[in-house]
């Protein structure tokens, strides 16, 4: 293929097989170049005879060695940078790729240039390197960019290795404690199976200590799954939960995020008050918790220890337990389990609270507020307890939301009716009737002019001859009146909405005015007229006991127009 790229000599015609053989090889090498390029590309090509000419042009084009060109390369080749996350043996085949352009336009980099910009374009992370790679001292040794290259890969497996030995997160877990239950013993009472942090013998009476209320131990202390309680955690700068429903205040944030140990970072929801039940030493005492951070992908709640420390509080750590103090009084304790100091709190759960009438609302399906209140006045619901400043809010969004209806759309028009003929006509397919016509039509379409009321019917076996009907309707009525229609009025249905219509209707300067999905009383001069045709024609054949086979065709056109000038039927405008 090449041979016929770079050979621009052609077999002359007396060596006729060695032209054949010329041709097709330089035919399969067209169809490569061809093939390889994008569409946008090809006009460069398409008025060339040979492979040779059609790689001529592709040169020309791309690879013009002019003065900007070269410049440009050089501009690039000295201010290339080491990407974010690239490794450095693509960084390097990068950089000598943008040498081997400079190559191909006579432009010749030394290989000291390339190691110089090599290590120009290097990240922050690598100054150490840099420092170090000067303090030797040796220039001619150290400007070879094989001895750069073999510098930069030690690096980068020297910090991957550290990276993969230390792993930091917002939680450390510690390897699993394989030792047996039995080989633990009690200094306390001197029995096996625990340690003196949990003997039951110890000022408890020989009771069991109870774990934290409202907390269930995990079966095993590296246990990851979701915990229903509040850790915490010296590692973490911010007090977080993942549970929306702890927050007394809450306020949403757009672009927050937190970064946790692995370097990965995690969307932060919100942010808000808590308050918490804290169980102390066996009193129950109010907490609070400000400016908690709401992250819904995090598997705990986390009690930062450098908040607390911040707002004067002393943390402290002994025998199991973690003491938060603020000066002398204890306000809060956290107990071990397993390898987690888990906050002592009361949890809501199983507590019985008197239902709001809110919630009362919410449990009755919603039911309005005077439901409710007859009820109470009734003694049918006898455990309702109603205060004088409880009551239903007015803002409920799931009522506003359930509940809300259309409003209703008047009968009166809504504009004046059309000054001349054809500015304005309306249209409907009615259909499909339960029996088809004689003829075989099942459908049939309305056309209404606005302003004199002219009606025309057309008969349709399919509703997509809709858009043959309207053709036959438009000459006709430019026929008759000598206008063209400005703005036809129908529903959203498939047979107005074709291609070939909305291009018919552009290219004769139509408007088309379409209604609102699922609102025909937008459309109710022709939904009107529909239905008063169905009626009229169903009571006629009824009158003669006609079968309903020729319901379509007593539709047409005549029956119509002598109907509604003879009784002067009123249409309905919306």
């Amino acid at each position: 293929m090449w041979s016929h790229i770079f050979n621009r000599r052609v077999p002359s015609e007396e060596r006729a097989e060695e032209r054949k053989r010329w041709i097709r090889g330089d035919s399969k090498a067209k169809a490569l170049i061809g093939l390889s390029l994008s569409d946008e590309h090809l006009e460069h090509v398409c008025d060339v005879d040979t492979a040779h000419e059609m790689w001529e042009a592709i040169v020309n084009v791309f690879e013009r060695h002019t003065l900007l060109n070269k410049l440009a390369a050089r501009r690039e080749f000295y201010t290339v940078k080491m990407l974010s996350g690239e490794k450095v043996l693509a960084y390097i085949n990068r950089v000598k790729q943008l040498a081997a352009i400079l190559k191909s336009m006579s432009v010749n980099i030394a290989d000291k240039e390339m190691a110089m910009a090599v290590l120009n374009g290097l990240p922050a992370r690598f100054e150490a390197l840099i420092v170090a790679l000067d303090a030797l001292g040796n220039e001619e040794k150290i400007f070879s960019l094989d001895f750069v290259k073999s510098r930069l890969l030690q690096e980068e497996q020297r910090a991957n290795m550290k990276s993969s030995s230390s792993q930091t997160s917002a939680l450390v877990n510690r390897a699993p404690n394989n030792r047996d239950i039995n080989d633990y013993k009690c200094t306390n009472c001197g029995h096996t199976g625990h340690t003196a942090t949990r003997c039951w013998g110890k000022d408890l009476n020989g009771r069991r200590p109870a774990p934290p209320s409202g907390y269930k131990p995990p079966s095993h202390t590296n246990d990851m799954e979701m915990l229903p309680s509040w850790l915490v955690d010296s590692a973490c700068t911010a007090h977080i939960t993942y549970d929306r429903s702890l927050f007394a205040t809450y306020e949403p944030l757009e672009s927050a995020s937190v970064q946790m140990g692995t370097k990965a970072s995690a969307k932060v929801a919100g942010r808000g008050d808590v308050h918490l039940k804290l169980n102390v030493n066996g009193r129950i005492e109010p907490g609070k918790l400000t400016d908690v951070l709401h992250v819904p992908d995090f598997a705990f709640s986390l009690l930062s220890v450098s908040r607390m420390t911040e707002l004067g509080l002393k943390v402290g750590f002994e025998n199991g337990k973690c003491m938060i103090r603020r000066g002398s009084t204890v306000v809060a304790t956290a107990t071990l389990v397993g390898e987690l100091y888990v906050l002592d709190i009361v949890s809501d759960i199983g507590s019985a609270h008197a239902a709001t009438l809110q919630t009362w609302h919410e449990r009755f399906a919603h039911v309005h507020s005077q439901g409710i209140a007859s009820m109470i006045r009734d003694n049918v619901a006898n455990k309702i307890n109603n205060t004088d400043n409880d009551c239903i809010s007015e803002k409920c969004s799931a009522c506003v939301y359930g509940k809300a209806t259309r409003s209703v759309i008047p009968k009166e028009r809504s504009s004046r009716r059309a000054y001349f003929c054809l500015d304005l006509v309306h249209s409907d397919v009615c259909g499909p009737l339960e029996v088809q016509s004689i003829g075989g039509a099942k459908y049939f379409i309305t056309f209404i002019d606005d302003h004199s009321n002219w009606s025309v019917v057309y008969p349709m076996h399919h509703k997509s001859e809709a858009f043959e009907r309207y053709k036959m309707f438009a000459q006709l009525a430019q026929t008759h009146t000598g206008r063209k229609i400005k703005v036809l009025r129908t529903d959203r249905g498939g047979e107005y909405l074709s291609t070939e219509f909305k291009s018919f209707l552009i290219a004769n300067g139509t408007q088309h005015q379409m209604t609102t999905a699922y609102t025909p009383e937008q459309n109710g001069v022709a939904e009107r007229l529909n239905r008063t045709l169905v009626n009229l024609v169903r009571s006629m054949l009824a009158h003669f006991s006609f079968s309903t086979c020729t319901r379509v065709i007593s539709v047409h056109g005549c029956t119509l127009q002598y109907f509604r000038s003879t009784f002067g039927f009123q249409s309905v405008h919306v």
